[in-house]
């Protein structure tokens, strides 16, 4: 799975210019089956857990391939799981403009967001 996402943000990355308003992105995730979606935003409410939904930025690969995630697993597992992935690849590929926003969280659309940056 990280293969996967690391290789679906390189591909945002080379494909689609951030612009420079966007200050948050926002990591959606789908259950039925599990799928990940990027949008930013060029707003950030700290107080809103809500905040990074303004889709401000959509880029043409807005949706993951697929994650492969058996649908046996928890929505709090799958949560844990690609927070986990994204905070690993903030690490190993700090040079990605997507990373250089001040701000990224995840969350499943309609839960809290847990901020990851």
């Amino acid at each position: 799975m990280k293969d996967t996402i690391r290789k679906w943000l390189i591909q945002i990355n080379q494909k689609d210019k951030l612009p420079q308003n966007i200050v948050a992105l926002n990591f959606n995730l789908y259950e039925g089956p599990y799928a990940l979606d990027l949008i930013g935003s060029a707003t950030y409410d700290e107080s809103d857990e809500d905040w990074a939904c303004n889709e401000d930025f959509i880029p043409g690969l807005r949706r993951c391939p697929s994650l492969e995630i058996p649908d046996v697993k928890s929505w709090e597992e799958v949560l844990k799981i690609v927070e986990s992935i994204l905070k690993d690849l903030i690490r190993e590929m700090p040079d990605i403009e997507l990373f250089k926003v001040q701000h990224i969280a995840v969350g499943f659309v309609d839960g809290n967001l847990i901020i990851i940056k």
